[in-house]
């Protein structure tokens, strides 16, 4: 229950970045892990038009599926879009 309200400080924090666009989320599905990615919107000069800086997202988050319930219905409530991956990974 903490790491869903610390991910969920992470995703308001994302939002409100200048520096660079938080767009959504990915959950990526695997048996009973589930992996978080926070998705940008890529721009190449995103720092006063230096574009040898080198852009840091936020780290993927190692979640179960409980914690990928209560994630998805805070993040309805934040209105930020998520899309979710069941594929079958070798």
């Amino acid at each position: 229950m903490d790491q869903v309200k610390r991910i969920i400080e992470d995703v308001k924090v994302e939002k409100k970045r200048t520096d660079k666009i938080f767009q959504d989320v990915t959950f990526e599905v695997r048996a009973e892990q589930v992996i978080m990615f926070f998705n940008y919107n890529e721009i190449i000069d995103n720092v006063n038009g230096n574009q040898i800086y080198v852009k840091h997202n936020h780290d993927p988050e190692f979640i179960d599926i409980q914690e990928l319930n209560l994630l998805k219905s805070e993040l309805k409530e934040l209105e930020v879009p998520y899309h979710e991956r069941r594929d079958d990974f070798m």
